[in-house]
């Protein structure tokens, strides 16, 4: 095998598991209900330990494929058993409404207008300590909506996760996501 090739193999190897990572994170850790700060201080810990490890014993794979991509990988797998091996289904209905944030106008940053996120507020606040499982990133299947369906599950180390989710105008799931 020449260096080249090798190489080669190496920077194909760190592009799939980036996105492999972000594929995961955004697919199964974002449909995971935990609270936001939670993922963030468990990251940093993952991080961490993984820093004292490296340091530790002196690994001879390269520092950044270790630090970004098999850290967040051993990170995303956690997740990743957790969605995999998810049992006792449901599905739960909810109206919603839009989250209203500042909307960048023709003034520039110091703009007062106001517009619908993709952010949605469940009626009684269910779920309101869960930011992810909210958020959604297709404003055009949502629009005009007045109701959710969620399909959850029972995560394998006890945290829920959304397995899939359904725009309606009313309780019959017309639009499907």
């Amino acid at each position: 095998m020449t260096e080249n090739y090798r190489n080669f193999l190496q920077d194909l190897l760190k592009v799939f598991g980036l996105i492999l990572n972000a594929f995961i994170f955004f697919r199964i850790v974002t449909y995971t209900f935990i609270e936001a700060w939670w993922l963030f201080i468990s990251l940093i810990f993952v991080m961490l330990v993984g820093y004292i490890v490296y340091r530790q014993w002196k690994f001879s794979v390269n520092q950044y494929q270790y630090y970004s991509i098999y850290l967040p990988f051993i990170f995303n797998l956690f997740f990743l058993a957790n969605y995999l091996f998810s049992s006792n289904n449901r599905k739960e209905t909810y109206d919603y409404q839009y989250g209203i944030t500042d909307v960048q106008g023709d003034r520039g940053p110091r703009s007062s207008k106001k517009g619908r996120s993709t952010t949605i507020h469940l009626k009684d606040g269910k779920y309101e300590a869960y930011y992810f499982p909210r958020m959604f990133f297709n404003y055009e299947m949502m629009k005009d909506k007045k109701t959710i369906t969620y399909y959850l599950e029972d995560g394998l180390f006890g945290f829920m996760v959304m397995k899939d989710y359904v725009f309606s105008q009313s309780n019959n799931n017309e639009i499907l996501h």
